[in-house]
């Protein structure tokens, strides 16, 4: 590999992302270079999705663009598409030099050296994570995910999560620590913990998610940790306070739900009860009025009626989440909702998805209104000419400054007012400012 450059492409989600920061601290484990911009390299990597119909859909554009544009280049193809469905797009995208599953970082770059085309498709349980603190970041300099496991336990009847990555492998506290130290040292100051399943974390390994948090508590250098992808029912309230009450966990929780009704819960093979999670949220809210609210919601499964939709829009407006993510069902092959055949018609599903991201506009908006006059800490998340983008972790809206505040990863107060273009006050420092967002 006489290369002098490697640049990756990712598909889908931060844990997607953080596969392609381990693939490229590979390839600079071997002495060549990240290149962030795709003309400067001789290696192309196109990391894929296959989560769901309009991921895949979105990979095979991307494969095909990126045969299209390659020139004299090197092209890999690897992730979680090509763990599935290498052979296929190998036949049919002759431009592709290397085609690699999930995982297998290492094995990738032998094949490389020895100008193999294909890496034999392996357990997805053999992915590795060692080595992953000297990764490069392609996160702002001051944030990064913690890929904190791999696969899932759980068999939900839409997801082939299972299917591609496994069941759940949970990585030891000593070796994320260790991880969060090094990056820490880099100058890391926010790391989210991902994985399929975050409740999960450490069953069967005597180890769990309040013993995770609280040692990365303890790494000098950070400030925050943030949990994303919480499943629902799986951590006790008194638990969940507990791990709340920890001094750098943020108040804010993703947890997708997916639906609130009981109907669809129950063929969605999602084993929790709508009305216990609303009262474990509403607990939540009085114990935190700071806890900021995440959540997803799946819309259209098989069996799907007016009347579940409307139990969804109740639990919207009971819980009042600060931010919602909606997508459309599609059916997957080996879960068991492949096998349903009265999935709603897609017209009616997307009158529904409209419905509801109103109602959470008005809602979300109305949340947004009760931080008037409150301040908040913001760290700059990118610089450019004139303008810097920043992030307040309550609500982790963007905010445009006119004007640029330095490097990225400083920390700055801010007032939230209804201003469109908050002004720092003048004469002080970075980490000091206080403006209006």
């Amino acid at each position: 590999m006489s290369r002098r450059a490697v640049h990756c492409r990712t598909l889908g989600c931060d844990k997607n992302l953080v596969d392609s920061e381990a693939l490229l601290g590979r390839f600079a484990a071997r002495g060549i270079p990240v290149a962030a911009d795709p003309e400067s390299a001789d290696i192309w990597v196109l990391n894929t999705c296959g989560f769901i119909e309009a991921a895949r859909r979105d990979s095979y554009e991307a494969i095909a663009e990126m045969c299209a544009a390659k020139g004299g280049r090197t092209l890999v193809v690897t992730g979680c598409l090509t763990q599935e469905h290498g052979e296929a797009i190998a036949r049919d995208h002759p431009g592709i030099d290397l085609v690699n599953g999930v995982g297998n970082f290492d094995r990738l770059l032998d094949a490389l050296e020895l100008g193999q085309d294909r890496v034999p498709v392996t357990r997805p349980e053999d992915a590795r994570y060692e080595g992953m603190a000297d990764r490069p970041l392609l996160t702002p300099p001051h944030l990064a995910f913690l890929k904190i496991s791999e696969g899932c336990n759980f068999r939900c009847a839409f997801c082939r999560i299972p299917l591609i990555r496994g069941d759940q492998r949970s990585r030891p506290v000593a070796e994320l620590a260790d991880e969060a130290r090094r990056l820490a040292a880099r100058g890391v100051r926010e790391l989210m913990l991902v994985s399929q399943n975050t409740s999960d974390y450490g069953r069967g390994a005597g180890e769990d998610l309040h013993d995770l948090a609280a040692a990365l508590g303890e790494v000098d250098g950070l400030r925050w940790l943030r949990l994303h992808y919480l499943y629902p029912g799986l951590i006790g309230l008194d638990r969940f306070r507990r791990l709340l009450d920890l001094p750098k966990v943020l108040p804010y929780v993703d947890m997708p739900v997916q639906h609130a009704s009981p109907a669809v819960l129950r063929r969605m093979n999602r084993p929790f009860d709508a009305e216990k999670l609303a009262r474990f949220f509403e607990e939540l809210r009085r114990d935190r009025p700071d806890l900021v609210l995440r959540t997803t919601l799946l819309l259209g499964f098989p069996g799907e009626q007016e009347e579940d939709v409307e139990a969804v829009a109740d639990f919207l407006e009971r819980i009042r989440f600060d931010h919602v993510g909606t997508y459309r069902y599609s059916p997957e092959a080996g879960t068991a909702g492949a096998d349903f055949d009265d999935a709603p018609d897609p017209e009616e599903v997307a009158d529904r998805e409209a419905r509801l991201t109103d109602l959470q506009g008005d809602i979300a908006r109305e949340r947004q209104l009760t931080r008037l006059g409150q301040e908040f800490d913001v760290v700059v998340d990118s610089v450019g000419d004139g303008a810097s983008g920043a992030t307040c972790w309550p609500t982790s809206p963007q905010v445009i400054w006119k004007r640029g505040t330095g490097n990225p990863g400083p920390r700055i107060r801010v007032r939230w007012s209804r201003d469109r273009w908050p002004s720092p006050a003048a004469g002080t420092s970075p980490t000091t400012r206080t403006g209006s967002c």
